[in-house]
C-alpha cells in the first residue's frame, strides 16, 4: 500500500556532496515500513512523512512491503542506491528476529546506514476481551484448565520474544504457548476482538489504542515502568519475569552506500521533525516514547541491542535451540 503525505510541495531544496558534485534536485523521498496500514510502525511513519515533507521541500511517501516479519524494507533499502531516497522505519523487534535464525538475510551492522532513533515501546501481551480475563494469573489459569486450543498466541513480528516467553512460562508454570503467525497485526485484532484468537504478543505501539478501544485487553507490558497514559497495567518485572524487563525501539535506516554528508542531513530532518512538541503528543498515545539521537548513538544502539539480547536468548536456551 502507498500513500502520499500531502500534495506536493515547493521546488526541492538542491544538494552537493562534500567534494563538490554538480548539484541535482531530490527525487520523492520513500519510507518503506515492513507491516501493514494500521499496525503501531505504519501508524508511527504516517504521523511522521507529512511534516517531514512540509520541512524537507521534497514528497515524502509511504510504502507498506509486508512480510518476513517486517524484514522486507532491509531488503529494499540494502539494495537501494547512495542518494537517500529510500529509508527504512524498522523496530527493533525486526532486528531480534534474526539473532534466532539460522541463516539470517542480513546483517545490520553491514547491510543498513543508522540514521537517526525515533522512540522507545514496550512489548505487550494481550488477551481477547471475550474471554474476561483481567489479570495474567488468571490467563494461565484460564490456560490449564482448557485444551491446546487456549495455548493458541497470535504473533507477527517478534517471534524470538515468544520463544523466551516459552522458557519463562515452562519454568515458572509447567506452560507453554502456541505461536499463530499472521502477515501483520490488523487481522490479529479482528480475530482477539471475535474470541477467534485467546492472546497476542506484538508491540505496544499496534495494541495500547485497541486496548483503549476495548479491542483487545493487555495484561502486561515489558516496559522498566508502568505507562503513565494507562498505569493500570503492571510490567513484567512485577509479575515475576524480571528477563522480560526490556524495552525495544523504532529507528530510521538508509542504504549502506549513503554518504555520510547526506547521512548527516537526513538525520537532522528528522530529528527536527519527531522532536517537535506536537509530534511527541501525537506519537504519545501510541505508547511510543519520542527519543532520537546521532547516527552515531544509533550504531552503538544496534550493537548493544544485540549484545542485550543475545544474552537473554542464551540464558533461556534459545540461541542454542535455533543452532541445532
Amino acid at each position: 500500500m502507498c500513500l502520499a503525505a500531502g500534495a506536493f510541495a515547493a521546488p526541492a531544496l538542491l544538494l552537493g556532496s562534500a567534494r563538490g558534485q554538480s548539484l541535482q534536485r531530490e527525487k520523492d523521498l520513500r519510507i518503506f515500513v515492513g507491516f501493514e496500514a494500521g499496525g503501531g510502525a505504519d501508524a508511527v511513519a504516517r504521523a511522521i512523512a507529512p511534516q517531514l515533507q512540509r520541512r524537507a521541500s521534497r514528497r515524502v511517501v509511504v510504502e507498506n512491503r509486508t512480510g518476513a516479519f517486517g524484514a522486507i524494507p532491509v531488503e529494499i533499502v540494502k539494495k537501494a542506491g547512495p542518494d537517500g531516497g529510500e529509508l527504512a522505519l524498522l523496530s527493533s523487534t525486526t532486528l531480534v528476529s534474526r539473532l534466532a535464525t539460522r541463516s539470517p538475510s542480513f546483517d545490520p551492522a553491514k547491510d543498513l546506514a543508522p540514521v537517526t532513533k525515533v522512540g522507545n515501546f514496550s512489548i505487550a501481551f494481550a488477551v481477547s476481551p471475550a474471554l474476561g480475563i483481567d489479570s495474567f494469573k488468571d490467563y494461565l489459569d484460564w490456560i490449564n484448565e482448557g485444551d491446546a486450543t487456549r495455548r493458541r498466541i497470535a504473533v507477527s513480528s517478534n517471534t524470538t520474544f515468544v520463544e523466551v516467553l516459552n522458557v519463562l512460562l515452562r519454568r515458572s508454570a509447567g506452560v507453554s504457548l502456541e505461536p499463530v503467525y499472521y502477515r501483520g497485526v490488523v487481522p490479529i485484532l479482528g480475530d482477539l476482538r471475535d474470541g477467534r484468537i485467546p492472546a497476542t504478543v506484538n508491540t505496544l505501539t499496534s495494541l495500547l489504542p485497541p486496548h483503549r478501544g476495548r479491542r483487545a485487553r493487555i495484561l502486561m507490558t515489558t516496559g522498566p515502568r508502568r505507562l503513565s497514559a494507562s498505569p493500570n497495567i503492571p510490567t513484567a518485572v512485577e509479575l515475576g519475569y524480571p528477563t522480560l524487563d526490556m524495552e525495544e525501539w523504532f529507528a530510521f535506516f538508509a542504504s549502506p552506500v549513503t554518504p555520510p554528508a547526506l547521512v548527516e542531513q537526513l538525520n537532522r530532518r528528522l530529528r527536527a521533525v519527531i522532536d517537535d512538541r506536537e509530534l511527541v503528543e501525537l506519537l504519545k498515545p501510541l505508547g511510543l516514547e519520542v527519543e532520537t539521537g546521532s547516527p552515531e548513538e544509533l550504531a552503538a544502539l544496534v550493537e548493544a541491542h544485540r549484545v542485550a539480547w543475545q544474552a537473554r536468548l542464551e540464558a533461556t536456551g534459545v540461541a542454542a535451540a535455533a543452532a541445532k
